[in-house]
């Protein structure tokens, strides 16, 4: 072997894969009293029987306490161990222990930069023949924890909260969106004088539109606006690559950065408002869009192309449309992709029972295959206490192809439909859903939900021809001439030339009294709002027993 440089020199304490084969504990006598902290940690580890080396560390009398390990240990219960030991013992100096890529500390022989060398204060059998486990490291870890230390719990979002992903990397919990329109337009064009500021700005975006570590790393190789990520400065006009090593490592420090910072300030800015609320509208909007165009192109996907009744549960009913339209209105109203809700209020909204919402809600969920993304909904997490479900459309709802590629999403920005923008499906909803939820079509011995499927697509003030009937509620013409009928008989619709209109007045409130089912939904609303009031009573009376 080579012999050892004459010069300080360090070496790495995790391999190529990220994991620690060497735990140093480097304490600095320019952080606290490094002789007695380096003593204390020796001590510990002496009454844990776990093998370590002392090194008196240069000049200034720092120490470095080593533990050469058996088997690797992954970077996030290194971190954690160099946390908590910072805890109580002050001079520890901890960033070689969160940074498994450029981690290094000098070992025994080699000089200080000021005069003398880490002198080891024994043996090296410890450090020449690893012998650590991971299950000596998980006794100090508790051992710790017992003396006063805790584990740090990291950063938090006011709105959903963060998460370590592969490889240790933070990011904040929700759906991932598309960047906004704002961050796009950045990633396109080269960085201004402040390339870092740049970085932090659109690593930002990022953070807030839920993207992970490893969504960002193709946009730090390819974009212009990035090129602090890939090169740094070198004099007042040039700049120099960095290495692969140190341009992931400039990443690394950047996102966990851009992560902290987000998860720690609230949405809106200090005027008020929200920057990220067009970008959300239009987002939201647009998913809404495609799911409705999509059920609207599928009229016989809800049960009404004549099959038979069990055959039209399996493959769709009117209610599971019209969950669909709850849900969506939801979201349009919230401004958000993820909604919570429940039976209840599903049945307030579209008319029909608790049993038929939760058969929809299960059928809206039920994908083609073992992909959850091919149905129309996907369950958020699990229920708790007071609040209910929560549901999203489907990924291929709400992410454009285009926004699966940077370049393309920045030279074709999504442009919102004409008058289809949030505002236009709160209210087409809201009034698709009102025609239904009605007594004179949802209350038994009304004139039922097919009848009503046929009010609702004779628009007020527009006459519609029998086949344009046909398509929009794909029903067979003889049930459709019927239904019509006996909405004529009742005064709902009236035949108009060329067609079938409704007339002016609205008249189901009187059909309603006349078919003497005036009253049902409200008696049921009642019923569900007692419900609510025992079940809250029943959460209330359980949290003061426990």
């Amino acid at each position: 072997k080579d012999a050892a440089p004459h010069y300080p020199w360090a070496m790495l304490l995790a391999g190529t894969d990220q994991r620690y084969r060497f735990v140093p504990f480097d304490f600095d006598t320019s952080k606290g009293n490094a002789a007695y902290d380096g003593g204390r940690m020796s001590y510990w580890l002496d009454e844990l029987n776990i093998p370590h080396i002392v090194c008196i560390s240069g000049p200034s009398g720092g120490r470095h306490v080593w533990l050469a390990l058996s088997d690797s240990a992954s970077a996030g219960d290194v971190a954690t161990l160099a946390s908590l030991t910072k805890q109580l013992l002050p001079s520890l100096d901890v960033r070689p222990l969160e940074n498994p890529l450029t981690g290094a500390v000098r070992p025994p022989g080699s000089p200080h930069r000021r005069s003398g060398f880490s002198e080891p204060q024994g043996p090296l059998t410890a450090l020449l023949e690893p012998s650590v486990t991971s299950d000596q490291l998980a006794a100090l870890r508790d051992f710790l924890i017992d003396a006063g230390a805790s584990i740090v719990v990291p950063p938090t979002s006011l709105q959903k909260g963060t998460a370590y992903g592969a490889g240790g990397h933070p990011y904040l919990l929700g759906t991932k969106r598309p960047l906004s329109r704002r961050i796009r337009s950045i990633l396109s064009s080269p960085p201004d004088d402040d390339a870092s500021l740049t970085v932090a700005i659109v690593l930002a975006g990022c953070a807030q539109a839920r993207w992970r570590h490893e969504d960002v790393i193709e946009l730090a190789r390819e974009s212009p606006a990035l090129e602090h990520l890939r090169s740094q400065r070198a004099g007042s006009d040039r700049r120099i690559p960095r290495s692969d090593r140190a341009a992931a490592s400039t990443l690394k420090a950047a996102w966990r950065h851009a992560v902290t910072y987000v998860a720690s300030r609230p949405v809106v800015d200090r005027n008020g408002d929200d920057p990220e609320f067009e970008q959300r509208t239009e987002d939201v909007a647009a998913a809404v869009s495609r799911a409705q165009d999509r059920a609207d192109a599928m009229p016989g996907l809800w049960g009404l192309g004549g099959a038979a009744t069990a055959r039209r549960r399996r493959r769709g009913t009117h209610s599971h449309r019209a969950v669909l339209n709850a849900l969506c209105l939801y979201m349009a109203q919230a401004v958000s992709l993820e909604v919570e809700t429940d039976v209840r209020r599903l049945s307030a909204d579209t008319g029909y029972g608790r049993t038929w919402v939760e058969q929809a809600l299960l059928a809206l969920q039920a994908p083609a295959g073992d992909d959850p993304e091919t149905g129309w909904i996907v369950r958020v997490g699990s229920t708790e206490g007071a609040h209910g479900q929560r549901y999203r459309l489907a990924e291929r709802f709400s992410t454009e192809l285009s926004d699966q590629d940077w370049s393309q999403a920045r030279v074709r920005p999504r442009l919102a439909v004409p008058h289809r923008d949030r505002s236009w499906w709160i209210n087409y909803l809201s009034l698709d859903l009102d025609v239904l939820n009605h007594d004179a079509f949802a209350a038994p011995g009304s004139l039922g939900r097919t009848a009503g499927l046929v009010y609702k697509h004779l628009p007020p003030g527009a006459t519609v021809q029998l086949p344009d009937l046909v398509r929009s509620t794909a029903l067979p013409p003889h049930e459709l001439r019927g239904r019509l009928q006996r909405l004529t008989s009742h005064g709902l619709v009236r035949r108009a030339p060329g067609g079938w209109a409704r007339p002016d007045a609205d008249l189901r409130d009187l059909v309603a009294q006349r078919l003497g089912v005036a009253g049902y939904l409200d008696d049921r609303a009642a019923r569900y709002g007692a419900e609510r009031r025992v079940w809250a009573w029943w959460l209330a009376e359980y949290a003061w027993m426990t």
